[in-house]
């Protein structure tokens, strides 16, 4: 059972703002006591008063006398405060999740041209059953692999070829440039990131994580990286798809939709980096930041003739829900790390990358192996009829045999049909043997004796 998320630490903000928390609750103890001893009655010295006096208003006004006025803080700076404080936080925290959806969706659009393009490469590039072709589309096929895993290093600061998620798949290809470094390169700065361990040694991975919460910038940047590998992946896919064109095994609009998909994957890359490189303007955060701050240490002379001591218990809850707020706004705002609350990039990576070689390790057959399958029923299971004995018949008879078919659902209904046909539920029954026609319609064309599934169909009693 997991925990609730009440109680839940793991993926907070908690641990990163509760040091906040404890210094704003001794800020107001202070301000609490400074109160309460500015308000005890002149007979009474601090060594003297017990706390039930200090807290209690009726024994203060018991004891005073019209010569000690109580002191009191203005109550009108609060609210103002409070209107502003909250507005501002509203628009940090949904501009700060307008760039991690953001980021969400612009992934998914590359995941889309990735896929698009694996499969105009294995289905739509003519083929003619030779080993080499088959080796150059499985070879392109692991540059879009590449490309995702590519995208995941870059946006993370982590520029080396010698990724060990990247490296088995482009150590074939050229490098445009063999930095002696992985530092990246501020346009009006200089180098803005310190010289990283290897990639390979895990100090070296700890050493990248701890630069990139560094690194972030609270002012658009521009750099210039050591690499730019999905840069350079595009481009090699891009000669590929320039050499199957010229050898004519692609057709315009296949054409067309490659290169619109490559396209789509360079236009996702700039996204990334507008998402990276451009967060809140700096005067914004800067006043937000101010803003927070300042209300929660006027807060508690707002509320300390109230509350008394409770005035700390408030003022904690106050801050952990203000300070949280602003730290989420912080960390989501560039979704692209390590932290848990920052999209899952090596999880989609690996999702592409089984899901692709899964694919790509299954011939797509002729359609005439599927759809002429004997087991194919293009008018249903109530017909009884296979692929191969309708297309026997006459244009018109198959065309009254879909009329037939139209009329009587609209006449029964969808679950009156389905309910009629459960007698003709597919039966699998092992045999020894081949099949009596060779399996040469089978779908996946593979014969073993002993373990061929002959499908038969159980008859179908009408009701009337």
């Amino acid at each position: 059972m997991s925990k609730p998320l009440f109680f839940r630490l793991a993926g907070t903000v908690i641990l990163t703002i509760w040091w906040k928390i404890i210094l704003l609750a001794l800020y107001t103890g202070s301000v609490v006591s400074f109160y309460l001893y500015l308000n005890l009655p002149p007979d009474l010295g601090v060594e003297k008063a017990s706390i039930t006096t200090l807290v209690s208003r009726d024994d203060d006004d018991h004891h005073h006398d019209h010569d000690h006025p109580r002191v009191e803080f203005p109550q009108i700076l609060v609210p103002v405060l409070g209107v502003v404080t909250g507005l501002l936080l509203v628009f940090r925290t949904n501009t700060a999740y307008d760039r991690y959806w953001e980021g969400r969706r612009t992934w998914s659009t590359m995941t889309v041209a990735i896929r698009t393009l694996t499969r105009c490469i294995w289905v739509m590039v003519a083929s003619e059953g030779t080993a080499k072709e088959v080796v150059e589309k499985t070879s392109a096929i692991n540059l879009l692999i590449a490309f995702a895993y590519a995208t995941k290093n870059y946006l993370r600061e982590e520029y080396s070829y010698e990724e060990p998620d990247l490296y088995h798949l482009i150590r074939h290809i050229p490098r445009f440039s063999k930095p002696s470094t992985n530092m990246a390169w501020d346009v009006r700065k200089g180098n803005i990131s310190d010289k990283l361990a290897t990639p390979q040694s895990q100090e070296g991975r700890s050493n990248r994580r701890a630069a990139l919460a560094r690194q972030l910038s609270l002012t658009a940047y521009a750099v210039v990286t050591p690499t730019n590998i999905p840069i350079e992946l595009s481009y090699y896919i891009a000669s590929y798809i320039k050499k199957v064109n010229d050898g004519g095994m692609i057709d315009s609009a296949s054409l067309t939709q490659m290169n619109n998909a490559l396209t789509s994957l360079v236009d996702s890359l700039t996204v990334f980096e507008r998402i990276q490189r451009t967060p809140i303007p700096l005067a914004y955060s800067v006043h937000l930041n101010q803003a927070v701050w300042l209300y929660l240490l006027v807060l508690p002379f707002h509320v300390v003739g109230e509350l008394g001591w409770f005035t700390v218990l408030a003022v904690m809850l106050a801050s952990f829900a203000l300070l949280g707020l602003l730290g989420i706004g912080n960390e989501i705002e560039n979704p692209f790390g390590y932290h848990p609350n920052d999209l899952p990039l090596d999880d989609f990576c690996k999702v592409i990358q089984v899901e692709i070689q899964t694919i790509i390790g299954y011939h797509i057959r002729n359609p005439d192996i599927w759809i002429l399958s004997k087991h194919n029923r293009p008018l249903g299971r109530e017909s009884g009829l296979s692929a191969p004995e309708l297309i026997k018949m006459e244009e018109p008879e198959v065309q009254n045999l879909l009329t037939s078919k139209a009329l009587r659902l609209s006449r029964m209904g969808l679950d009156k049909i389905i309910e009629e046909e459960e007698g003709a539920l597919m039966e699998v029954v092992v045999v020894d043997g081949p099949p009596e026609d060779g399996g040469k319609d089978d779908i996946d064309g593979d014969e073993k004796d002993g373990e061929i599934i002959n499908l038969k169909r159980a008859s179908v009693k009408k009701r009337h």
